[in-house]
């Protein structure tokens, strides 16, 4: 029925208040509310602007050809301006050996023609041209996330519906299985980081003008060597893009190819490649830090160079004596400032309270949100709680974090290496939660009375206890 008709005909939808309109169409099916946006052009034009922002201000893609076909497509189409947030996801078309569902030979003959097109689609950089070529006409993009699992929170279609790559349902209506998430084959740890490199140059060839990147990570962290490593002909290109950047969330992890011990030379350098890429990118106002497996060690070595001053000397690690490991070591990345840092985000990592306070103190002046998440401090048995209140009453004295307005701390645990234990120390605030937040303009006397005044656990108990405590904990963003 067109508008006219449902003029003549008195429909009773373009007698709906917009606000009842919206109201009858939260409560639909994607399905159900493309059939209402159907219906006449008055219903279509009275819920586009809803309709973009809920399934266009963010959607996913991959880089696979017929997914980003459509990005494409997107792009040249009014639904444009209104994607601000661009998720690409992880998920690649691997060998049809690799899939084990049983299928027709049909299927299987247009996985390997899809694996085959992919595999060259990326080996001749198409795939870089098709990405930059949609990026130039999304005007209004701000934010470029790289994620390996699909968001959970398509609410509209019921419970256990996700928001999948655009593409992904084509793929399996014409091969029978679902597209592999590349992040989660153990023969393929340069998919995270190769992911990485082309949006950079696409981002480059498209000279756009995106103020984030962000890494949403559950499956693994990104390898620390590889994946911000710039070749000197790409940095021309890809730094002017860095520079742009105001936001950058990471998760870091080698538990995948983790190496048991690494000694002082190993890490004090494995961090070099982030330590230079950081160095691209001097407005950052909004940086989170995650690990995700990996050695300790090195994460302590890169946050002790993040909390050195800007164009400070590192000094050398000891235990390094020979004197090429230390020649490379002093002509490595200098300390970067970050002046311009509001948002400071630390999450699943370990490191001594000391160097927890020396980092706060650089980024001081400007900081107005920092967020604790899953931090393990490294104090001595038994000292926890002294530990944890003289890190808060040394935060409050310290000058400078007059800015901080908003304050989160999460799953807090403790450990000393030289004790085993079979579930960590942890802390717990009000009403015995594990998760406290504060906004407001007294950070100060939140520490006081909140953070300070936590409980230290030690929770022994049988294994079937602590499998039904595991059960109870959920993930966060």
């Amino acid at each position: 029925m067109d508008e006219s008709t449902a003029y003549t005909h008195g429909s009773p939808l373009l007698r709906l208040p917009l606000e009842l309109l919206l109201r009858v169409s939260h409560h639909l099916t994607t399905i159900e509310l493309g059939n209402l946006r159907l219906s006449c052009r008055h219903v279509e034009s009275s819920l586009f602007h809803s309709f973009a922002r809920e399934f266009f201000l963010h959607k996913q893609f991959n880089l696979t050809e017929f997914s980003l076909k459509a990005l494409v497509a997107v792009s040249r189409s009014r639904m444009a301006p209104h994607l601000r947030f661009l998720h690409i996801g992880l998920e690649t078309v691997s060998h049809a050996s690799m899939c084990q569902t049983q299928r027709s030979a049909a299927h299987t003959h247009r996985h390997n023609r899809l694996h085959a097109e992919n595999w060259i689609l990326s080996a001749t950089g198409q795939d870089v041209v098709l990405l930059a070529e949609a990026l130039r006409g999304l005007v209004n993009l701000e934010d470029v996330v790289l994620r390996d699992t699909n968001s959970s929170r398509r609410s509209r279609d019921g419970h256990g519906a996700t928001w999948r790559s655009y593409g992904d349902a084509t793929f399996r209506q014409q091969t029978g299985t679902l597209l592999s998430n590349a992040m989660a084959l153990r023969d393929d740890e340069f998919a995270s980081y190769r992911v990485l490199i082309k949006t950079l140059q696409a981002l480059a060839a498209a000279d756009a003008n995106v103020g984030g990147i962000e890494l949403l990570l559950r499956r693994h962290g990104v390898p620390w060597r590889g994946t911000f490593y710039i070749p000197e002909y790409l940095v021309p290109t890809v730094r002017p893009v860095l520079a742009k950047l105001t936001k950058l969330h990471l998760v870091i992890g080698d538990n995948y190819r983790a190496r048991p011990n690494v000694d002082s030379f190993d890490a004090e350098t494995w961090s070099f490649d982030l330590r230079t890429f950081l160095s691209y990118v001097p407005n950052l106002r909004d940086f989170r830090f995650n690990g995700q497996g990996g050695n300790t060690v090195v994460f302590a070595r890169f946050l002790e160079w993040l909390s050195l001053d800007a164009g400070s000397a590192a000094p050398p690690p000891a235990g390094v004596t020979n004197s090429e490991e230390t020649a490379i070591i002093q002509a490595g990345p200098p300390p970067v400032g970050f002046p311009q840092l509001t948002r400071f985000s630390l999450g699943r990592i370990y490191l001594q309270p000391p160097l927890l306070v020396r980092l706060l103190r650089k980024f001081a002046p400007t900081l107005e949100d920092l967020a604790l998440w899953e931090v393990t401090l490294c104090v001595d048995d038994e000292q926890e709680l002294v530990a944890w209140r003289g890190l808060w009453q040394e935060l409050r004295g310290l000058g400078g974090l007059d800015k901080l307005r908003r304050l989160k701390v999460g799953r807090q645990t403790f450990d000393d290496v030289q004790v085993i234990r079979s579930r960590p120390v942890t802390a717990r605030f009000r009403d015995g939660g594990g998760e406290v937040e504060y906004i407001g303009s007294d950070w100060r006397a939140f520490a006081r009375e909140t953070l300070e005044s936590a409980e230290i656990t030690r929770i022994v108990q049988d294994e079937d206890s602590q499998d039904n405590e595991d059960n109870q904990d959920s993930d966060d963003d």
